[in-house]
């Protein structure tokens, strides 16, 4: 048996771009929903925008939403 090579992903942080994290976690749809991201044009985000941004552009505790992100799956 071969042993892992892959090594623990660091949390996303406030500065992880929304593509990475997206690339990362491919639940990242279902936990956003839960703050109402993502799902419509007035909540959406640019590939771009830091987790940061899309916390404050739409009124979430960044804390809050790091750590229903960071949580597993």
């Amino acid at each position: 048996m071969q042993p892992s090579t892959s090594e623990p992903q660091t949390p996303l942080t406030g500065d992880t771009p929304m593509a990475e994290a997206m690339r990362r976690d491919p639940d990242l749809a279902v936990k956003l929903m839960r703050f109402h991201i993502g799902g419509c044009s007035l909540c959406g985000f640019e590939p771009d925008d830091t987790i940061a941004q899309v916390a404050e552009d739409n009124g979430v505790p960044l804390a809050e939403l790091l750590a229903a992100l960071n949580a597993p799956r």
